[in-house]
C-alpha cells in the first residue's frame, strides 16, 4: 500500500509539472505571437475609390493585382479568333428551307392576284380580311401588312425572277461559306448580287424577311477549341504583381478600383480589411520556432523543463531582446539591433547549453519579426540571421567562462567586430557602395557594446530577482563572511574543517569530469549546515563524551539524518539558491546510517529492525554535481578515520566506497557515467594523497641541553675575540 501511494503522489506531481509546462508553453507562445502581430501589422488607411492618397502606400509584400490581371486576361481571351468547321448539311436546309417559303410565298401572290382581279375600280384596295386570309397561307415566314401588300401586288413574272435570281445569290454565298455571326454580310453580298434586277420594294419587303427566315452559317464555331485557345491566352498573360516595397499609391494620386482592391488583399484599409494569410502563416511560423526550440533544450538542456526561475529567465532575456531589437530597428537601424543580449544574459545567469538554445531561437525569431516588421531584403535578412547566430555563439564560447563586467564589456566589443565584418562581407556580395556598407556596418558594434552594457546592468537585477545560482553569486557565498559559514566556523570547527576538505575534493573531482567546479565547492561549504541545529550529536564536533552512546540507535538515526532537512530550511530561511539546496538535500541521498542499524540490530535482533527506518529521506542526487559531493563526502570521512593511512589503503577504500554507493543504487538517477565515476576516484586519490602524505620520523632531541651547550660554544667565541683585540693594543 505505501508503495502505491508513492507511486500515484509522483504521478500526480509529474501531471502537475506537465500540466505547468503546458501553460508555461502557452504564455510564452502567446506573449511572443503577440510581440509578433503588433511587429507585422500594418498601417490601416481610411480610403475609398477617387480618394487622394495621403502619402505613398507601399505593398508589405507581394501581392497579385487580382482586377487588373483579371481584366487582361479577359482581353486576352477576347482577342483570340474563333475557330470554325464547315457544315456540308447547312447548303442543302437552307435552300430546301428558301424553296418552302416560296411556295408559301407564291400562294399569297397568287391570292392576292385573284382578289385584284375581282376589283371594279383602280381605286380599290386590300382589306384586312385580305391580308388575314393572305397571312394564314404563311406558316414559316411572318409579314407585316404593307409587305404583304408588296407580294399581292406582285407580277407573276417578278416573282418567279426574284426567286431564281435569289435561289442561285444563296447558293453561290453557301458555296463560299457563310461563317457564323456574320449572316448580315452575307444578306449584303446576295443583294449586291441580285439588286440589280430586283425591284427595291421587293428586296426589302420580301427578299430580306424571307433570307433572314432560312440563311443559316455552314462555317461554324467549334466551341470546345475556340475556348481552350482562349483559356491558353488567359494562362499566357502573367499576373500584374505589386512586389514587396513596390508602390501601389502614390502620395497625391487618386484611388483607383484595383488599387484599392490591392490595399484590401493587403489588410491596409480600416473597417473590415484583414489580411487573414499573413496572421496565420505569423502564428503558425512563431509555432514551428517554439517547437523547433523545444525540441533542441529537450535533447541538450532537459532541466529547462523543470518551470522555475530558470524559464522564466529564458523568458524575459528573449522577450527583453525581440523587443529591444525591434525597438531599435525601427527607430535607429536594423545593425544596431542588441541581438546577443539575450545569449549574454543566459551564459551568464544559467550556463552555455541554455545560452545556446536561446540564441538558436531569438536568431530565427528576430530575423523572421524583423524581416515582416520592417519589410528587408534578402542581403539584410541574412544579415540579421548571421549577426544573431555568429554573434551570440562568440559571445557564448567567451563568457561560458569568465563572467565579470570588464570581461562582459571586453566581450560585447568584441561580438560588435565580427558582427561589423559580418556586414562589410554580407554588403560587398549584394552592394558597390562601400561608403555606406561601413555606415551601415559600424552600426553593429553600437548594438553588439549595447548588449554588453545591458548585460551588466540588468544581470544582477535578474540574478536577485530570481536566486539564481552565477559565478558571481557563488564567489559572493563563498566569503568567509557569510553568516552561515561564519557560525559553522565558530559554533562547529569539526564540521567547518570537514567541508572545506570536501570542497577541495567535489571541485578536483568536477573539473575531472567537465561539471560545475564552482557549484560543487560552494556547495560542500553549505551541505551540513543543519548540523548547526544539534552540532555535538556530529563526531567532528564532540571533545568528549558522546550522547549517542546513551541514546536509542534509532532516536540517534532520527537525530542525523534530520540534519538534511534542517540544512535545507536553514538554507531557505537565509535565501541560498536552489541548485545549493538541492545539493543539501540530495547529498546523502537515502543511504542508510550503517553505524546505528548495526548497533539496533546487535541489541534488537536483526528481525525487529528494518533498514528503511535507518535511511536518509533522499532524494537521490539528481546531478552530476550532488552526486559528486555525496561521494566526497563519504570519501572524507572514511579516510579521516584510517589507521596510518598509505597511498594503497587510501586508493583501495575509495573504490570501495565508491563501489558500495553504486551498488546500494545511490547514483542511478545522476548523469554520471563509467567512465566519470573512475575520473572522479583518481581525483579523490590525488588530493587525498597530498592531505595524508607521508613524512619523515622526527628524532627526540634535548631542546635545553641543546641551547645550553650553544651558549657555552658563544661565550667561549665572546672570550677568543677580546683575548686577541687585547693583544692587538700591546703590540702597538
Amino acid at each position: 500500500m505505501a508503495d502505491t501511494g508513492k507511486r500515484a503522489k509522483k504521478w500526480l506531481d509529474s501531471l502537475s509539472l506537465r500540466v505547468q509546462q503546458v501553460l508555461f508553453g502557452v504564455l510564452t507562445y502567446a506573449i511572443l505571437l503577440t510581440i509578433c502581430l503588433l511587429a507585422i501589422s500594418p498601417e490601416q488607411y481610411d480610403l475609398s475609390v477617387g480618394d487622394v492618397a495621403p502619402k505613398t502606400i507601399t505593398a508589405s509584400k507581394d501581392i497579385v493585382d487580382e482586377l487588373t490581371t483579371e481584366r487582361r486576361r479577359q482581353a486576352a481571351a477576347d482577342a483570340v479568333s474563333p475557330v470554325y468547321y464547315k457544315d456540308d448539311s447547312v447548303s442543302k436546309t437552307v435552300l430546301e428551307d428558301m424553296q418552302a417559303i416560296f411556295s408559301e410565298l407564291r400562294a399569297v401572290r397568287e391570292l392576292g392576284e385573284q382578289i385584284r382581279g375581282t376589283w371594279e375600280s383602280p381605286d380599290d384596295s386590300f382589306s384586312e380580311s385580305d391580308y388575314t386570309q393572305a397571312s394564314g397561307l404563311l406558316t414559316t415566314i411572318t409579314l407585316s401588312s404593307y409587305q404583304l401588300r408588296t407580294l399581292m401586288n406582285t407580277s407573276e413574272e417578278d416573282f418567279e425572277s426574284l426567286y431564281q435570281s435569289l435561289l442561285s445569290a444563296t447558293n453561290t454565298t453557301l458555296v463560299s461559306t457563310i461563317t457564323e455571326g456574320q449572316i448580315n454580310d452575307a444578306i449584303n453580298n446576295i443583294q449586291q448580287i441580285v439588286s440589280y434586277n430586283t425591284r427595291t420594294d421587293l428586296w426589302y419587303n420580301i427578299a430580306i424577311p424571307t433570307l433572314r427566315a432560312c440563311l443559316k452559317p455552314n462555317m461554324l464555331i467549334d466551341q470546345e477549341a475556340t475556348e481552350e485557345n482562349r483559356q491558353k491566352a488567359r494562362d499566357a498573360v502573367e499576373p500584374t504583381v505589386y512586389k514587396q516595397d513596390q508602390n501601389i499609391v502614390v502620395k497625391g494620386d487618386r484611388v483607383s478600383e484595383e488599387q484599392m482592391a490591392v490595399l484590401e488583399s493587403l489588410g491596409l484599409l480600416q473597417g473590415n480589411s484583414f489580411d487573414a494569410p499573413l496572421y496565420v502563416g505569423a502564428a503558425v511560423t512563431v509555432l514551428l520556432i517554439l517547437a523547433v526550440a523545444y525540441l533542441f533544450a529537450y535533447m541538450f538542456v532537459p532541466h529547462l523543463f523543470t518551470i522555475g526561475a530558470s524559464a522564466l529567465v529564458l523568458l524575459i532575456a528573449g522577450v527583453l531582446t525581440v523587443m529591444l531589437s525591434l525597438l531599435l530597428g525601427a527607430y535607429v537601424s536594423v545593425d544596431a539591433m542588441p541581438v546577443v543580449l539575450g545569449a549574454m544574459l543566459v551564459v551568464n545567469l544559467m550556463g552555455a547549453r541554455p545560452a545556446y538554445v536561446i540564441n538558436m531561437t531569438l536568431a530565427l525569431l528576430i530575423t523572421f519579426l524583423t524581416f515582416k516588421g520592417t519589410n528587408l531584403d534578402t542581403s539584410e535578412m541574412l544579415s540579421v540571421l548571421m549577426m544573431t547566430s555568429a554573434g551570440g555563439t562568440l559571445a557564448i564560447f567567451l563568457l561560458r567562462k569568465n563572467a565579470s563586467r570588464v570581461f562582459v564589456l571586453v566581450t560585447g566589443l568584441l561580438v560588435g567586430v565580427v558582427n561589423f565584418v559580418v556586414l562589410l562581407c554580407v554588403g560587398a556580395l549584394t552592394s558597390s557602395d562601400i561608403g555606406n556598407l561601413f555606415s551601415d556596418a559600424s552600426h553593429a558594434i553600437f548594438g553588439s557594446v549595447l548588449a554588453a552594457v545591458l548585460c551588466v546592468g540588468l544581470q544582477p537585477i535578474l540574478e536577485a530577482t530570481f536566486n539564481l545560482v552565477t559565478p558571481s553569486k557563488l564567489i559572493e557565498l563563498s566569503s568567509p563572511n557569510q553568516p552561515l559559514l561564519r557560525r559553522l566556523m565558530i559554533e562547529t570547527p569539526g564540521t567547518y574543517h570537514h567541508a572545506m576538505i570536501v570542497a577541495n575534493l567535489a571541485e578536483a573531482a568536477a573539473e575531472s569530469v567537465g561539471a560545475d567546479a564552482l557549484l560543487v565547492r560552494v556547495g560542500a561549504y553549505y551541505h551540513d549546515i543543519g548540523k548547526l541545529m544539534r552540532p555535538m550529536y556530529f563526531k567532528e564536533n564532540q571533545m568528549g563524551e558522546n550522547p549517542h552512546d546513551k541514546t536509542d540507535p534509532r532516536v540517534s538515526t532520527a537525530i542525523l539524518t534530520a540534519h538534511t532537512r534542517d540544512g535545507v530550511e536553514l538554507a531557505r530561511k537565509h535565501h541560498l539558491p536552489e541548485p545549493i539546496i538541492d545539493i543539501i538535500r540530495q547529498h546523502h541521498g537515502d543511504t542508510p546510517v550503517m553505524y546505528f542499524y548495526v548497533k539496533a540490530v546487535q541489541m534488537f535482533g536483526e528481525d525487529n529492525v528494518d533498514i528503511r527506518d535507518f535511511r536518509y529521506d533522499g532524494p537521490k542526487p539528481q546531478t552530476a554535481e550532488a552526486a559528486i559531493l555525496m561521494l566526497a563526502d563519504t570519501v572524507e570521512a572514511a579516510v579521516r578515520s584510517m589507521h596510518e593511512p598509505t597511498q594503497q589503503k587510501i586508493s583501495e577504500l575509495i573504490r570501495k566506497l565508491v563501489r558500495g554507493k553504486m551498488e546500494d543504487g545511490q547514483l542511478d538517477e545522476c548523469t554520471l557515467t563509467f567512465r566519470d565515476i573512475g575520473n572522479i576516484c583518481s581525483a579523490f586519490e590525488t588530493v587525498l594523497q597530498g592531505v595524508f602524505h607521508e613524512r619523515i620520523e622526527y628524532p627526540n632531541v634535548d631542546l635545553s641541553r641543546a641551547r645550553h651547550n650553544s651558549q657555552k660554544k658563544s661565550e667561549q667565541e665572546q672570550a677568543q675575540r677580546e683575548a686577541a683585540q687585547k693583544g692587538t693594543e700591546a703590540k702597538q
